[in-house]
């Protein structure tokens, strides 16, 4: 997360993906994505925390956002792998990225080849 957002890059690139008539299309019920029957895995990291409890969960704009946006296109089966808190310090940092790993070896093995 950049400053409660994604970064340019990627917002770039998701202006090159979500295109009318290619990843989604207009029907009279609304926006129906094209991309249906796939897994996505997100992987995102914080400085500090935003989710669970955190008073700063209101701050949180990147997940949410490329949930919704993944969502707009058909990607609707979005397992989400964080690691907060990694500026908080060193053993933060190392926390965080421990229970990251965790939750991918937590995985079902049977979501991964779908």
């Amino acid at each position: 997360m950049y400053n409660f957002g994604i970064p340019t890059q990627l917002k770039a690139w998701i202006d090159r993906v979500v295109v009318a008539g290619k990843t989604f299309r207009y029907s009279e019920r609304g926006p129906e994505g094209l991309l249906t029957g796939k897994k996505v895995f997100l992987a995102t990291s914080s400085g500090g925390f935003y989710s669970g409890d955190s008073p700063a969960k209101v701050l949180e704009h990147s997940e949410s956002y490329l949930k919704a946006v993944l969502g707009h296109i058909g990607l609707k089966d979005v397992t989400v792998i964080r690691a907060e808190g990694v500026n908080i310090g060193p053993e933060a940092r190392q926390a965080a990225f421990d229970k990251a790993r965790r939750s991918i070896g937590e995985l079902e093995p049977a979501s991964l080849a779908a």
